[in-house]
Parts: C-alpha cells; sequence; structure tokens
C-alpha cells in the first residue's frame, strides 16, 4: 500500500493507461510509445504537450467509474484517446491562459460523454469510432470560441520550432512505429519522403502547418494505422494504399471546397481514408475481421504453413444450410425409443431396420435439397489455397463435396450411399418404401445393406478412422468447427492432435465437452460468419457455393 492508502499496482495500473491512450494518438499502444508520443508533441509545442497529458489524465480518472468504460477498452487506453486529443489541439487555449483555460474541463466531459452515443452509432455501422469523439468535440469548441469572438488557435507567441526541434519531434514518432512493426514503419518513411519530395516539386513548403497536415498528419498515419489494424496479413497493405489515397484525396477536396473553409479538416480525412479503406477491403466482414480473435486464428493457419492445418467439422457448420443435427434425432419417428434406432437393434430386428430406412430416408431428402453456406465455401477456398490439407467431418450432407473441398473424411459416412454389412460393397439408394416390403439384402453375399452412416453403437470403419487419425497427428494447427465434442471419436482426435503439439483453433455457438488450454482460440460466432471472415484476412476468395 501507498501514503494514500490505495494499492501501488492500481497506480501502475493506472500509470501505464494514461500512457497507453496518449500512445493510441500515433496508433501505438506500449506505455513507453506514449512517452515518446508526449516528447515529440513537447518538442513541436510544449503546452500541447501539457494539453495532451491533462486529458488523457482527466479520461483515465473519470472514465471506468464515471462513464462505465469496460475494463479491456480502459486498460489499453482507448478510454483516454479522445481526451489526449482534444487536449493535444487545446494547446494554444491554455498557452494564453485566462479564463478560456476553465471551459477545458468542460470539453474534456463532453467529450467522454459523447463516446458513448458515438460508438453505438459506429458499431451498427460496423466502423471503427477511432477519435471521432474527440475531433467532434474540437469542432464543437472551434463553434464555441468564434460566438464568443475568440480565436481558438492563438498563440500568445507564435510557434515557431526549430530543425532540431522538429527532428527530435520526427525521430519519437519513428521510434514509436518502429518499435510496433519495423517493415511497416520502414515504409511509411518512404511513403513520407514521397510526399514531401512530391510537395517539394509542386513548389509547396511541406513544413507549412498546411502542408503537414496532409502528409504528416493524413497520408502516412492512414497508411501505417491500416496496416497495423490488419498486422501480418497481405490484406492489410491493400488497405494501407487505399487508405492513404483516400485521405488524401479527402484532405485535397476539403481545402478545395469553399463551404468548408471555416471548418478545418484536423483527423476527419485520416478517419475518412481508414473507414473507406475497411469498407472496401472487408466489406461484410468487417467486424469479425477487427476481432482480435479472428485474426489471432488467420495468423496461426497462415504461420502453419502450406497443408499445415487440419479442420474437424461438426453439425454447427450446415445448420446455416438447414439441415438438422443428425443425432439431435429430428429425423426420428416422435415416441419411438431411440434404442430402435441403434446398431444392435438394426442388426437384430427387421422393424427396426425398417424405421432406420425411413429415418434415413427424410434426412437424405433434406440433404439433397440443401446447398453449401458460407462457411462450406470459405473452408472449400482455404483448402483449395493450400493451407488446409484434410476436412475430417462428422457431418454425413456431402456439403464439403459440394462446395469444393477434395480431401474430405467422412468419419460418419454419407447419407447419400448404401453399403454391405457383409462384404462392404456400395450400392445405389433402394426406391422409396422398398424397406417397409422386407429385409434389402446385398445381391452379391445376401448380407443386410445399410445405409452408409454410422448408426448408434456402429464402429467407424478402420480405414476411415486411420484416415482420421493420420491426418489430425500430422497437422499443426486443429480447426474444430460446429462441433461441441460431444463424440468420443471426435475428443480423441482433439487428442492426439494435441497431444502432438498441434494448435487448436474452436468455432462453435455451444460449450465444449473438451477443455480449453490457454493457448486455444475460441470463437463464439456461427460458422458461417466465423469462416467467411478468417477466408478474407487470408486473402482467399470463397469458392462457388452451388452444387
Amino acid at each position: 500500500m501507498n501514503e494514500a492508502g490505495a494499492p501501488a499496482s492500481t497506480w501502475r495500473d493506472a500509470g501505464g493507461t494514461w500512457l497507453r491512450g496518449i500512445a493510441q494518438i500515433a496508433f501505438l499502444d506500449h506505455w513507453l510509445d506514449g512517452l515518446l508520443v508526449l516528447a515529440a508533441t513537447a518538442f513541436l509545442s510544449p503546452w500541447s504537450a501539457v494539453g495532451t497529458a491533462l486529458g488523457a489524465l482527466f479520461a483515465v480518472a473519470l472514465g471506468r467509474r464515471v462513464f462505465r468504460q469496460t475494463e479491456w477498452e480502459w486498460q489499453a487506453g482507448f478510454g483516454a484517446y479522445d481526451c489526449a486529443i482534444v487536449g493535444l489541439l487545446w494547446g494554444s487555449v491554455l498557452a494564453r491562459g485566462g479564463a478560456p483555460v476553465l471551459l477545458f474541463p468542460l470539453f474534456l466531459l463532453l467529450c467522454l460523454a459523447l463516446r458513448s452515443p458515438v460508438h453505438r452509432i459506429m458499431a451498427k455501422l460496423g466502423l471503427p469510432p477511432f477519435a471521432l469523439p474527440g475531433l467532434m468535440t474540437v469542432w464543437i469548441a472551434l463553434g464555441v470560441f468564434s460566438v464568443l469572438g475568440a480565436n481558438f488557435w492563438a498563440y500568445p507567441v507564435p510557434l515557431d520550432p526549430s530543425a532540431t526541434e522538429i527532428g527530435l519531434a520526427i525521430a519519437c514518432i519513428v521510434i514509436g512505429v518502429l518499435r510496433k512493426n519495423g517493415r511497416v514503419a520502414i515504409a511509411t518513411m518512404l511513403l513520407a519522403v514521397f510526399t514531401v519530395g512530391m510537395m517539394h516539386w509542386s513548389g509547396q513548403d511541406p513544413w507549412s502547418i498546411g502542408a503537414a497536415g496532409l502528409w504528416a498528419f493524413t497520408v502516412t498515419p492512414a497508411f501505417f494505422a491500416a496496416i497495423t489494424m490488419l498486422s501480418g496479413f497481405r490484406l492489410g497493405w491493400v488497405a494501407g494504399a487505399i487508405a492513404a489515397v483516400a485521405a488524401a484525396a479527402v484532405w485535397l477536396a476539403w481545402m478545395a471546397l469553399p463551404a468548408l473553409a471555416a471548418v478545418p479538416p484536423l483527423m476527419a480525412p485520416l478517419f475518412i481514408g481508414l473507414w473507406v479503406a475497411t469498407l472496401l477491403c472487408l466489406g461484410r466482414d468487417r467486424v469479425l475481421c477487427m476481432d482480435p480473435s479472428t485474426q489471432a486464428a488467420a495468423r496461426q493457419i497462415t504461420a502453419a504453413g502450406r497443408g499445415g492445418a487440419v479442420v474437424l467439422s461438426g453439425a454447427g457448420i450446415s445448420t446455416a444450410a438447414g439441415i438438422p443435427d443428425y443425432t439431435a434425432g429430428a429425423w426420428l419417428d416422435v415416441g419411438v425409443p431411440l434404442a430402435r434406432y441403434g446398431y444392435g437393434a438394426f442388426l437384430s430386428d427387421p422393424g427396426s431396420r425398417a424405421l432406420y430406412w425411413a429415418a434415413c430416408a427424410r434426412f437424405r431428402a433434406v440433404a439433397n435439397q440443401a446447398r453449401p453456406c458460407a462457411s462450406h465455401a470459405a473452408l472449400a477456398a482455404i483448402e483449395a489455397h493450400g493451407l488446409v490439407s484434410t476436412v475430417v467431418t462428422q457431418n454425413v450432407d456431402d456439403l464439403h463435396q459440394k462446395a469444393g473441398a477434395r480431401n474430405v473424411v467422412d468419419l460418419h459416412g454419407t447419407i447419400f450411399k448404401v453399403r454391405c454389412l457383409q462384404c462392404g460393397a456400395g450400392h445405389e439408394w433402394p426406391a422409396d418404401d422398398a424397406w417397409f416390403a422386407g429385409d434389402l439384402l446385398c445381391p452379391q453375399c445376401n448380407g443386410f445393406l445399410k445405409p452408409a452412416v454410422i448408426a448408434f453403437g456402429e464402429e467407424i470403419p478402420a480405414a476411415v478412422w486411420q484416415a482420421a487419425l493420420q491426418a489430425v497427428s500430422n497437422c499443426r494447427v486443429l480447426l474444430v468447427v460446429g462441433t461441441q465434442l460431444a463424440v468420443g471419436a471426435a475428443l480423441n482426435l482433439v487428442a492426439t492432435a494435441r497431444a502432438r503439439g498441434a494448435k487448436s483453433i474452436f468455432i462453435t455457438m455451444g460449450t465444449l465437452a473438451c477443455p480449453v488450454f490457454p493457448g486455444d482460440i475460441m470463437l463464439i460466432q456461427p460458422a458461417e460468419r466465423a469462416l467467411p471472415a478468417i477466408a478474407r484476412l487470408l486473402g482467399v476468395a470463397p469458392m462457388n457455393s452451388a452444387s
């Protein structure tokens, strides 16, 4: 405990959050980056640095308790980002002092109050809010100062940083972005040099406030932010290029429109550029593509290398196609004991054989009408791209094959085939209701014919089990989709993969019958939403889902 009676860790947490909130101004996320951003600001405008520090501190103190920021949001510094921006732009007012300074905490409160409604609206649009509440707060402040007849931007002594101070400020930011991602930082710096060079070539002074607004606060941060938001994916570089071009276009258009002359663009072109890139690159999958767990899953699949991932799928991947869970009993006769559909009953009781055939015929009719959905198409595309070697499925609907998947192990068989229990020969389905006329027998050996799906109590054929076991034994990532692993065979496959050191990714809407370890990735999402998002991050175009 410290002298004030608060745990020391609490103050350390708050200090880290405060600096991370400042770091977010430059799309960085470490407390050390916050110090670098604060130092860079101080070299250019000391009072802006003071405002930045006070704004972030204000948000850290009030955000979690008064404005109900989530613990994750508060810890990451996102809750302080907006107020840090407001403080940064209030530097001139703080430098002048006097009565207007008293408005500063009021506008910080306004910024915090705007966050919740703005975030709700942006969530409905499926777009990140960035520092839109902070930007709106500054625009409102500009309006208030204009009504009061005061100049919001006027410093008592005009700012005139030396070349050394400008160089030190740039060095601080460069160190921060290099710490974040060296390759992206180098590309961003090359873009900045190119933009400055183009300004020189066109006769502009790139060090003027207006020109710096284009290259330093619009083009390069849009490029860097878009790539780092999709870090580790080629798609990020495409998004970065789109964001930079779109942000520059918005800036130039804004400056050229007389109707907007009284409203400074500030960071609006940057945010608009990022939103355009998000919409164009991520489309309708953008919310899940921005989710850290989805990105982590896609990175694991990429890291596994060519053919390094194996899929274990269950009923949840096909429910969107209108197919009920085969083991849930939706296809069984109401009031008939479940034991009548077991493998032992099929072998010993002619009536049970007829019931089993009729039930499977109903399931087959439903499966025959079904078409692959987005989840099947996404997996087929990932497999075609070489990242998935095998799809082991507990489903019997053949939708993976219809979607274009080539290497599929049907763990529980297929509803579209018939096999002899004695010689194993395959046969076509009999005419409807033929099973009610008597037992269906193999013309080659006179053994019982049975739909080629695994009944309750029936063993998986040895060749099928070995194929599944070999697939999971050699994988580096096991992607488990749409199954709660309630069947022993599926649990065995997961355990085998884990024993060989494979990473586990679970996509399910239900609870799992196996433990989830700290290194596992868990996506509580429908397969038809999560898998297309992963495919998009991997840069894979979904295949035609038609049969």
